[in-house]
Protein backbone atom coordinates (compact mmCIF):
# COMPACT_ATOMS: atom_id res chain seq x y z
CA UNK A 1 0.00 0.00 0.00
CA UNK A 2 1.06 3.64 -0.88
CA UNK A 3 2.11 5.50 1.66
CA UNK A 4 0.09 9.35 1.11
CA UNK A 5 2.64 12.27 0.09
CA UNK A 6 4.08 14.09 3.22
CA UNK A 7 5.31 17.50 2.78
CA UNK A 8 7.15 19.12 5.50
CA UNK A 9 5.68 22.01 7.76
CA UNK A 10 8.24 24.19 6.44
CA UNK A 11 7.63 24.24 2.97
CA UNK A 12 5.11 26.67 1.03
CA UNK A 13 2.32 25.14 -0.74
CA UNK A 14 0.01 26.24 -3.00
CA UNK A 15 -3.47 24.63 -4.28
CA UNK A 16 -4.70 24.95 -7.94
CA UNK A 17 -8.16 25.10 -8.63
CA UNK A 18 -9.99 23.32 -11.14
CA UNK A 19 -10.92 26.70 -13.16
CA UNK A 20 -7.37 27.67 -13.43
CA UNK A 21 -6.23 24.46 -14.35
CA UNK A 22 -8.19 23.68 -16.81
CA UNK A 23 -8.14 26.87 -18.57
CA UNK A 24 -3.89 26.20 -18.45
CA UNK A 25 -5.05 23.08 -20.48
CA UNK A 26 -7.41 24.93 -22.75
CA UNK A 27 -4.15 27.34 -23.79
CA UNK A 28 -1.94 24.07 -25.36
CA UNK A 29 -2.25 24.37 -29.11
CA UNK A 30 -2.97 21.36 -31.37
CA UNK A 31 0.25 19.56 -31.28
CA UNK A 32 1.65 20.16 -28.24
CA UNK A 33 1.88 17.91 -25.07
CA UNK A 34 2.30 18.52 -21.36
CA UNK A 35 2.26 17.22 -17.91
CA UNK A 36 0.06 17.39 -14.52
CA UNK A 37 3.54 17.97 -13.24
CA UNK A 38 4.69 20.32 -15.46
CA UNK A 39 1.59 22.17 -15.40
CA UNK A 40 2.05 22.31 -11.44
CA UNK A 41 5.77 23.51 -11.40
CA UNK A 42 5.20 26.34 -13.62
CA UNK A 43 2.22 27.09 -11.39
CA UNK A 44 4.00 26.96 -7.44
CA UNK A 45 6.92 28.78 -9.61
CA UNK A 46 4.36 31.47 -10.79
CA UNK A 47 2.71 31.82 -6.74
CA UNK A 48 6.69 31.69 -5.62
CA UNK A 49 5.45 28.30 -3.80
CA UNK A 50 7.61 25.52 -2.90
CA UNK A 51 5.20 22.83 -4.55
CA UNK A 52 1.22 22.67 -5.96
CA UNK A 53 -1.15 20.48 -5.38
CA UNK A 54 -4.03 19.71 -7.27
CA UNK A 55 -7.47 20.04 -5.51
CA UNK A 56 -10.02 16.95 -6.29
CA UNK A 57 -11.89 16.47 -8.90
CA UNK A 58 -9.95 18.80 -11.46
CA UNK A 59 -11.54 17.41 -15.08
CA UNK A 60 -14.41 18.98 -15.98
CA UNK A 61 -14.57 18.26 -19.68
CA UNK A 62 -17.11 20.97 -21.18
CA UNK A 63 -15.74 24.55 -21.19
CA UNK A 64 -19.42 24.98 -19.77
CA UNK A 65 -18.26 24.52 -16.44
CA UNK A 66 -16.51 27.60 -16.16
CA UNK A 67 -18.08 30.85 -14.20
CA UNK A 68 -15.28 33.00 -15.47
CA UNK A 69 -12.38 31.82 -17.27
CA UNK A 70 -8.95 32.70 -15.37
CA UNK A 71 -7.34 35.50 -17.34
CA UNK A 72 -4.54 33.09 -18.83
CA UNK A 73 -2.73 33.80 -22.16
CA UNK A 74 0.10 32.55 -24.60
CA UNK A 75 2.33 34.82 -25.76
CA UNK A 76 1.14 33.56 -29.56
CA UNK A 77 -2.25 33.01 -28.93
CA UNK A 78 -3.37 35.34 -31.08
CA UNK A 79 -1.11 34.26 -34.83
CA UNK A 80 -2.57 30.43 -33.42
CA UNK A 81 -5.96 31.63 -33.50
CA UNK A 82 -5.25 32.82 -37.16
CA UNK A 83 -3.83 29.09 -38.03
CA UNK A 84 -6.74 27.25 -36.40
CA UNK A 85 -10.26 26.99 -37.40
CA UNK A 86 -13.08 26.56 -34.80
CA UNK A 87 -15.02 23.28 -34.79
CA UNK A 88 -16.87 21.31 -32.75
CA UNK A 89 -14.51 20.02 -30.18
CA UNK A 90 -13.65 23.46 -29.44
CA UNK A 91 -16.70 23.58 -26.49
CA UNK A 92 -14.20 20.54 -25.27
CA UNK A 93 -11.29 20.91 -22.76
CA UNK A 94 -8.44 19.23 -24.23
CA UNK A 95 -7.38 17.02 -21.49
CA UNK A 96 -6.18 14.18 -24.23
CA UNK A 97 -3.01 16.53 -24.77
CA UNK A 98 -1.95 15.65 -20.95
CA UNK A 99 0.34 12.84 -20.87
CA UNK A 100 2.84 11.13 -18.29
CA UNK A 101 6.31 12.12 -17.35
CA UNK A 102 7.08 9.37 -19.42
CA UNK A 103 5.13 9.96 -22.78
CA UNK A 104 2.90 7.06 -21.87
CA UNK A 105 -1.35 8.19 -22.61
CA UNK A 106 -3.31 8.41 -19.23
CA UNK A 107 -6.55 6.54 -17.73
CA UNK A 108 -9.26 9.25 -17.36
CA UNK A 109 -11.21 6.82 -15.90
CA UNK A 110 -14.72 7.25 -16.94
CA UNK A 111 -13.80 10.61 -18.64
CA UNK A 112 -11.51 9.06 -21.29
CA UNK A 113 -10.27 5.76 -22.66
CA UNK A 114 -6.65 5.64 -23.79
CA UNK A 115 -8.04 4.72 -27.18
CA UNK A 116 -9.74 7.80 -26.82
CA UNK A 117 -6.56 9.66 -26.19
CA UNK A 118 -4.41 8.03 -28.63
CA UNK A 119 -7.45 8.66 -31.52
CA UNK A 120 -7.52 12.38 -30.76
CA UNK A 121 -3.59 12.82 -30.57
CA UNK A 122 -2.89 10.79 -33.94
CA UNK A 123 -5.45 13.10 -35.32
CA UNK A 124 -3.44 16.18 -34.03
CA UNK A 125 -0.34 14.44 -35.73
CA UNK A 126 1.46 13.18 -33.32
CA UNK A 127 2.68 8.96 -33.90
CA UNK A 128 1.22 6.66 -31.02
CA UNK A 129 3.60 3.42 -30.64
CA UNK A 130 2.51 0.37 -28.53
CA UNK A 131 5.45 -1.60 -27.63
CA UNK A 132 2.93 -4.82 -26.15
CA UNK A 133 -0.09 -5.18 -28.21
CA UNK A 134 -1.39 -7.61 -25.35
CA UNK A 135 -0.85 -4.29 -23.03
CA UNK A 136 -3.40 -1.29 -22.96
CA UNK A 137 0.23 0.64 -22.56
CA UNK A 138 0.84 3.82 -25.26
CA UNK A 139 3.46 6.14 -26.03
CA UNK A 140 3.79 8.86 -27.58
CA UNK A 141 6.90 8.69 -30.09
CA UNK A 142 9.20 11.94 -29.94
CA UNK A 143 7.03 12.91 -27.10
CA UNK A 144 9.41 15.35 -26.00
CA UNK A 145 10.06 17.64 -28.77
CA UNK A 146 5.93 17.85 -28.87
CA UNK A 147 6.05 19.45 -25.04
CA UNK A 148 4.90 22.68 -24.72
CA UNK A 149 6.98 25.62 -22.75
CA UNK A 150 4.37 26.36 -19.85
CA UNK A 151 7.14 29.60 -19.37
CA UNK A 152 5.10 30.80 -22.38
CA UNK A 153 1.59 31.78 -20.54
CA UNK A 154 1.03 35.05 -19.12
CA UNK A 155 -1.28 34.61 -16.15
CA UNK A 156 -2.67 38.00 -14.43
CA UNK A 157 -4.91 37.83 -11.68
Amino acid sequence: MKEPDIIPANKHVIYMDRQMFSTIVCMIPTGKLTTIEAICSMWAKKKHADCCMLGSGFLPFDRKFFFQPANVQRVDFITDMLDNKRDSESDWIPYWRLISQRGCLMDFGCYMTKETQREALEREGHVIIQSNPNLRRYMVKDYKNALMDLDRLIITE
